[in-house]
This record gives C-alpha cells, sequence and structure tokens, in this order.
C-alpha cells in the first residue's frame, strides 16, 4: 500500500489509519462524524399532509362472508315491470292511438311525423302486447318501414314479422302484412328475399294440400320465374290456377305461362 503525508493539515495517514496532531482538528472531525450518524439513524417524521394520504388509502377488509362474490340477478339490474290488466291495457292503448290520429291530423307532411309514428306504435307494440291494436300496430310498423322510410329498414321489418309470427300465429293481419312484403320484394326486384320469404308458406302447402290465398303461390312463381327456375315456376302457377282460376292471380298465370311457353320457342326447346 502506498503511503501518503499530508503536511499542511497537520496530520499524518498511513495505510486508512491517521494520527491527529491537533486536538482543534480532532474535536471538529468527532462533532462532523456524530452529525452524520445522528442524520442517518433518524427516521423521517411523516407530515400531517403524508399521514392522511396514507389513512386515506388503508382499507379495513369485511368479515370473510362479506367478502363472497353476490350472484348478480336480471332483478338486480331490471325491475321487473308491473303487468297491467287487460283493461288498463287497452286504455293506454287507446291514448297511445288517439295521440298518433292527432299527429296525422295535424300534420302537413306525413314524412315529418313517421318517425314519431313509429316510436308511438313500437311502445304500444312493447307496452301492451294483450291489446288487438297491437297486432294492428304491427302491421303499421312495417308498412312504414318498407314503404315510407328513404331509405327503407328492410331487416328491422323482416325481424318485427318474425316477433308478430312469434306472438300471433293466427293473427288475421298476418295475410295483409306478407302482402306488403310481397309488394316491397316484388317492386324492388328481390328476388332471393321474395322466394325466401314465401317459401314456409308453400311448403305447408306441399304438407297439407291447402292454399289459403293464391297470393302466395303466384309471389313464390313469380320469384322462381325470374331466377331462371322456369320448371319449378310453372308448376306454381298451374297450382295457382287450379285453386284459384278466377282471381287476379289465376289470370296472370295463364298469361305467365304462355309467355314461357314462347321463351321456350324462341330457345329452340
Amino acid at each position: 500500500m502506498k503511503r501518503f503525508t499530508i503536511h499542511d493539515s497537520r496530520f499524518t495517514i498511513h495505510d486508512s489509519r491517521f494520527t491527529i496532531h491537533d486536538s482543534r482538528y480532532f474535536v471538529y472531525f468527532l462533532f462532523i462524524v456524530l452529525f452524520l450518524i445522528s442524520a442517518c439513524a433518524t427516521a423521517p417524521q411523516k407530515t400531517e399532509e403524508g399521514k392522511a394520504i396514507i389513512e386515506e388509502k388503508t382499507v379495513t377488509k369485511p368479515p370473510i362472508e362479506e367478502q363472497k362474490e353476490k350472484t348478480v340477478t336480471k332483478e338486480d339490474i331490471i325491475p321487473e315491470k308491473k303487468t297491467l290488466s287487460i283493461e288498463e291495457q287497452e286504455k293506454k292503448a287507446t291514448e297511445i292511438f288517439t295521440e298518433i290520429l292527432s299527429l296525422t291530423d295535424g300534420a302537413a307532411d306525413r314524412a315529418a311525423i313517421i318517425p314519431q309514428m313509429e316510436a308511438l306504435y313500437i311502445r304500444m307494440i312493447e307496452d301492451y302486447p294483450d291489446v288487438p291494436l297491437v297486432e294492428e300496430s304491427y302491421r303499421n310498423v312495417i308498412y312504414m318501414d318498407l314503404m315510407e322510410f328513404s331509405p327503407p329498414k328492410v331487416d328491422r321489418a323482416e325481424k318485427l314479422y318474425q316477433d308478430f309470427l312469434k306472438n300471433y300465429p293466427d293473427s288475421s293481419v298476418r295475410i295483409p302484412i306478407e302482402q306488403t312484403f310481397g309488394q316491397f320484394y316484388y317492386t324492388n326486384k328481390m328476388w332471393d328475399r321474395l322466394l325466401k320469404f314465401f317459401t314456409p308458406r308453400i311448403k305447408r302447402f306441399i304438407e297439407t294440400g291447402k292454399l289459403e290465398t293464391p297470393y302466395h303461390m303466384f309471389m313464390y312463381s313469380e320469384a322462381k320465374f325470374y331466377l331462371g327456375d322456369l320448371t319449378e315456376a310453372v308448376k306454381g302457377y298451374k297450382i295457382v290456377i287450379a285453386f284459384f282460376p278466377n282471381t287476379n292471380e289465376g289470370k296472370n298465370s295463364e298469361n305467365r305461362l304462355k309467355e314461357i311457353q314462347n321463351l321456350k320457342k324462341q330457345a329452340g326447346g
């Protein structure tokens, strides 16, 4: 190890050991050492502000029984709606229907009030499902969605129709609703949707042999005709003629058959 000497400060350091030649320096040195030791040994004091922050973050855990997770039920989120009697529902539904009539009577532009009317009909459907006015409400909303909104709300109308079938499968309003869909799909040349919509009716006819109206079979046949399936279209037209020969659909079916014959001749068939 190196030895070095500091002459001006009156003390000598040999291999990390030192000798104090002057007592004054020793006293100063001792004072500094004691100050440093006391500074390191003293824990930092918490201020009142710091103490308050710590106290705020301190959380007392509840007993083990209270820590168990509570099962949340539908009733905790959505209170059960009070079921009204038929008489109360009819009264409320009539009030809404009267409000709709007042809108139409005072409106210079029907298009401007369609959203309001639709909202009122939907409210009647959702809140008072047991009154006859609700079935008519489905019909009116579907008509507005398809015929009066721009652009039409086709998906919404189809969903409403499925809800209607589920809740009122034997309703007399069903056929007018289906005619609205048929007219819309036909006018907009939506042949795939037209075919899909009326196929369940045709399957029922195949199972039972009963055909309520000529409309469904005729529309089914028209969809097949425009999609190029002439064989199935011809079968459908002939069924319409057999069951309802004196109807518009029956006469139109005869005209379609003649048209198909001409098309086959032109094609060499």
